[in-house]
């Protein structure tokens, strides 16, 4: 079998372990443990108010008081950050993973959205606060994620 050629991005990431993970896997560990925290920390009464009232897909529970949740909404979070966690090892698929999960906040923002202002009672745990919190949740991660790629590829010359 031939060697990567000297400037491939595979022959880069043999010569600089270490900084072959570099921003963009640090970044994505970061984004894992704050998706995994709002998951588990949606599941702790206390924390999550009206928690007797939550349900599986509908429910009057609130996160901080604020953000509707329910047990569907926690286990999402909790496969999110766990996939996240799992993919951030190599840095293109670290940053493609935390853009998916950064897409998959903006729909459930706007989806969300949409519930609130088309539907008088949906079967959905959404409420204002909740979409506006998915929104910025995509604009963060999002931002972050191209920001730790562009510092990648000005570190290592590659992506």
């Amino acid at each position: 079998m031939n060697a990567p050629a000297a400037h491939s991005p595979a022959a880069i990431e043999a010569r600089h372990p270490v900084e072959a993970g570099g921003p963009v896997c640090g970044y994505a560990r970061a984004i894992a443990v704050l998706v995994l925290a709002l998951g588990v920390l949606g599941a702790v009464p206390g924390i999550t108010s009206n928690y007797s009232q939550m349900g599986f897909y509908y429910s009057e529970a609130d996160l901080f008081g604020l953000f509707r949740t329910s047990a569907v909404v926690i286990g999402l979070q909790v496969l999110f950050g766990l996939t996240v966690l799992a993919f951030s090892g190599s840095p293109r698929q670290a940053h493609k993973v935390v853009t998916w999960v950064a897409l998959a906040y903006l729909s459930a923002g706007l989806g969300g959205a949409g519930l609130v202002v088309n539907a008088s009672r949906t079967d959905l745990p959404v409420n204002v606060a909740s979409n506006w919190l998915h929104l910025g949740l995509f604009v963060v991660i999002l931002a972050g994620a191209w920001r730790t790629r562009r510092k990648h590829v000005e570190e290592l010359g590659v992506f």
